[in-house]
């Protein structure tokens, strides 16, 4: 994997960092005395997942479908396997979950459906990974009809969705599910990536330091404010569980990407932040296990003392560590050899564009 200075492709580094403070914001959400800060980093993940996929595709979309299914489904897979499991022996330790095996068989689809009063699949996170799945093959067709106006066709489709969403009202789970407002922030990612191809942020590292340090303080600005403007959007619903915020959190979302990638173009960020930004997908799909062990096994919830906050955040820590670890020795040689068994040297090409980091994106 190069690095910005290596000499052959630079990183984007700042992708990655958005990644991981976007991951580690959700650990922070779903852990005990945190959860007040706000769920603000499934927003951001869309947004950053619309930059990504025109920006992988950039040179080619051969194999793109195959290639995210590659990326999302095997570690996805895993975590519902697990969680199901759980359920069979352990259902004390889980909430929700069922064994039944219909349900089990519509989440590793990335069918919604209802459980309990919500949408939700047997790994509760799941319920994102629906819509990008959705968005994934709302891209892939697009890229089919055309190439070059791909991220266009893919933004007429899902407002076209929305809009049809809005007009219609059908008691169907997966119409009422996928027309949901909340797509549209993969159109601002899209959006992100046009904006900053047409500037040329490949070259923005040849910027003066004080104009990299005046982007950089920007984005930090919008994302500071992500989480004060949860409170002006809408909350969150039982099509959406555990995500608030509005239009206003995209549009936050999308000007700190753009400001970031901007700000730090060319700058290597430490290895330990571009590291958790790398293994953000298994520290989204994996942090409930460390902190369900915490809370449901050491009991260390219980109370709302020093120690139980101190808990609270070395399970933070402890996710972090987890996911590091699984996306070492797990999830990046897995995707590698998929790739290098079921695609072809033309889909396991990549474009000559500075890289986001990681096996490929989100």
């Amino acid at each position: 994997m190069e690095t910005a200075g290596s000499g052959s492709r630079e990183r984007l580094d700042s992708v990655q960092l958005l990644r991981a403070i976007a991951a580690i914001d959700i650990v922070v959400f779903h852990t005990p005395f945190y959860a007040l800060i706000g769920s603000w980093g499934v927003t951001l993940f869309f947004v950053i997942s619309g930059f990504i996929v025109c920006y992988v595709t950039e040179t080619t979309g051969v194999h793109f479908m195959q290639k995210r299914i590659l990326r999302i489904v095997p570690l996805y897979w895993a975590g519902t396997l697990c969680v199901f499991g759980i359920a069979l022996a352990m259902p004390s330790l889980v909430q929700n979950t069922t064994t039944d095996v219909g349900s089990l068989l519509k989440s590793l689809a990335f069918i919604p459906f209802y459980k309990g009063q919500i949408i939700q699949p047997v790994l509760f996170l799941g319920w994102t990974l629906n819509f990008e799945m959705f968005f994934y093959l709302l891209f892939a067709i697009s890229v089919r009809l055309s190439h070059r106006y791909r991220a266009v066709i893919c933004s007429v489709l899902i407002i076209g969705i929305v809009v049809a969403g809005q007009l219609f009202s059908v008691d169907v789970v997966v119409w009422r599910f996928f027309t949901q407002p909340i797509i549209l922030d993969f159109i601002l990612g899209m959006f992100c990536f046009t904006v900053l191809k047409a500037t040329g942020f490949g070259r923005s590292h040849r910027r003066r330091f004080a104009s990299k340090v005046a982007f950089t303080g920007l984005g930090t600005a919008f994302l500071v404010s992500m989480p004060l403007s949860i409170g002006q959007g809408s909350g969150a619903t039982n099509l959406t569980p555990g995500v608030a915020g509005g239009i206003e959190l995209g549009i936050l979302s999308a000007l700190a990407l753009c400001s970031f990638v901007y700000g730090l173009s060319g700058v290597v960020l430490p290895r330990p932040v571009v590291l958790i930004g790398d293994a953000s997908y298994s520290l989204y799909l994996f942090h409930p296990y460390v902190i369900q062990l915490f809370g449901k096994v050491f009991r260390a919830f219980d109370s709302d003392t020093t120690a139980a906050h101190l808990s609270g955040l070395l399970a933070i820590v402890l996710c972090c560590v987890l996911a590091v670890l699984l996306y070492r020795y797990v999830e990046r040689p897995v995707t590698r050899y998929l790739r290098r068994r079921l695609l072809s040297e033309g889909g396991r090409r990549s474009s000559g564009l500075p890289r986001p980091g990681g096996v490929d994106a989100r």
